[in-house]
Parts: C-alpha cells; structure tokens; sequence
C-alpha cells in the first residue's frame, strides 16, 4: 500500500459561509458589488481557518478590470500559497470563483440587453 499524505479538508469552513456567500451574490446589483462580496468572503473564508490574519488583506486582491480575473499579491499570496500546501483550498477558492463569475456574467449579460433596449427605444 502506498504512503500517502494527508491532505488538510477546509469544506467545513466553505459550508459554513456558502449560503451567506451565494445571498450576497445574488444581492449585487454592480459588477463592482460582485468584486467586493468574492474578496470579502474569501477573507472571511481565510480567517475562519487562521483567525490572525488581518481583514485589510482584503485589499491585496487584484481584479483585471476587463475581466473577472483576480490574483492574490503580496502577503495574501504567501499567506494562500503556505496554506494551500496539502490542503484543498485551492479548489475551494476557485468554487467561490465560478459562483462569482456566473453572477459578474449575468450582471454584465443585463447590462448589455439593458444597453441594447436603450438604444432601440431611442430610435422609436
């Protein structure tokens, strides 16, 4: 039988703050809104599992503002990089990821049907 290592589980910590999570998601009314409800719950998320980290590293989440992309810099990054080692919190965030795109998606997907009634209504 194979050695194989344990990998740490953070689900618990994931289901604890899902359905807040996807409320506050479906509550955005801005792309903006989005942003700031991923970058708050994945600080959130991070402190449930290290209660030390501080709230304003929230601010070393980067977004590409042409896109739902975000990477984390600085010391948010060394803080994510040392915990995702053996752990599954890699895939967790990228969960909390695709909830979030879907509804930057479906916001800006409004924004141009909005965009697009707009300009027709102005021709009649």
């Amino acid at each position: 039988m194979e050695n194989k290592e344990k990998m740490l589980s953070y689900v618990k910590y994931e289901h604890e703050l899902e359905t807040e999570y996807r409320e506050k998601l479906a509550e955005a009314k801005r792309k903006s809104d989005v942003r700031d409800v991923f970058a708050e719950f994945i600080i959130k998320f991070l402190r449930k599992i290290n209660p030390d980290i501080p709230a304003s590293l929230q601010e070393q989440i980067r977004f590409d503002e042409k896109e739902f992309q975000f990477e984390f810099v600085d010391e948010l990054k060394k803080v994510v990089d040392e915990l995702s080692e053996g752990s599954d919190l890699r895939a967790i965030i990228n969960r909390m990821y695709e909830a979030a795109n879907h509804r930057y998606k479906k916001i800006e997907h409004d924004e141009n049907l909005d965009y697009f009634r707009m300009s027709n209504n102005a021709k009649k």
